[in-house]
């Protein structure tokens, strides 16, 4: 597609007809002497899809939680303050049945607390828990104009959040079941950092590790290789990566790198890649620009692992 859209480019007339389009994809297919096209197998196939639809998924998930904060704000300020993540399934059940703090106040507490054991956490716990909403709901100051509409917009908005973490919780074990049927999957999660998430879009990106000939073809794919830019003398010192491959691997081996540099308990999870963020850090670089070399590297650590059959072995 690309190379068919600069012969377009190059024409003198804007023409757009099958036929010239035809002759367009001739000429780059006799003149560009392109590869054979290696088809995907179909267990692959069905896990990119799969794990494609999932990103799309959570962007969804991610625009309808904003607009359901914003009117919880509105209904029920503070609220927020009891839980850490307020989209979580048992702030969600709360919220269906009490949406205001009026209602909360009023609630029988055996009801509430029942409620709010769902999330397997002990009886005590969830008692100090009922509590604390009971303070944030006696301080709440909600706006009053148009209550009940906003009370029936943010049960609207419960019953999309609750679909979307049933739908995205499916193709989650979806893309593992077909994963773990994959040899490769094993391999990919010895590496620090990569999660089963993860290492199926891995897989689900690249495919066959053999359509690759070469590193550096493979990282043209991931979109991580500089775009150069000379011209005579000029020789620019701010080249950015590419861009121009699969969004959806470098999303994943963005991802994994920050997942392997980030620190633990005993000290970084992916010690091999932390050393060279860290010379990169050293060296100038701002933190994303390191965390973008280091991505680059983890592709080559990938390629190298996916074609010998090798674990994972930190240096």
């Amino acid at each position: 597609p690309l190379l068919t859209h600069q012969l377009k480019q190059k024409a003198v007339r804007k023409v757009k007809t099958d036929p010239i389009d035809a002759i367009r994809i001739a000429q780059v297919f006799y003149l560009q002497d392109p590869q054979p096209h290696v088809p995907l197998d179909e267990t692959v196939q069905k896990l990119r899809v799969f794990c494609r639809q999932y990103q799309h998924w959570t962007a969804l998930y991610g625009q309808t939680q904003l607009h359901f904060c914003a009117v919880l704000d509105l209904l029920f300020p503070g609220y927020d303050q009891a839980f850490q993540k307020v989209c979580n399934r048992t702030s969600l059940e709360l919220l269906s049945r009490f949406p205001t703090p009026t209602e909360l106040l009023a609630a029988d507490p055996e009801e509430v607390l029942n409620l709010l054991l769902s999330n397997r956490r002990g009886r005590a716990w969830n008692e100090t828990k009922r509590l604390l909403l009971l303070e944030i709901a006696r301080h709440s100051l909600p706006d009053l104009h148009g209550i009940e509409a906003q009370k029936a917009i943010l049960k609207h908005y419960i019953y999309l959040l609750q679909t979307y973490q049933d739908c995205m919780d499916d193709l989650l074990r979806s893309m593992q079941s077909l994963a773990e049927s994959i040899e490769t999957y094993a391999l990919l999660r010895t590496i620090p950092g990569v999660g089963p998430l993860t290492a199926a879009m891995l897989i689900a990106e690249i495919g066959d590790i053999k359509r690759f000939p070469s590193v550096k073809q493979l990282t043209a794919f991931a979109g991580l290789d500089s775009a150069v830019h000379e011209s005579g003398t000029f020789k620019s010192k701010k080249n950015r990566i590419s861009k121009r491959g699969s969004s959806y691997l470098r999303t994943a081996l963005y991802q994994a790198t920050v997942a392997g540099i980030s620190k633990q308990i005993h000290g970084p999870r992916n010690s091999t890649l932390f050393q060279f963020y860290q010379q990169k850090r050293d060296e100038g670089k701002p933190a994303k620009v390191a965390i973008v070399a280091a991505s680059h590297k983890l592709l080559r650590i990938i390629f190298g692992m996916w074609n010998s059959g090798s674990v994972f072995e930190t240096r």
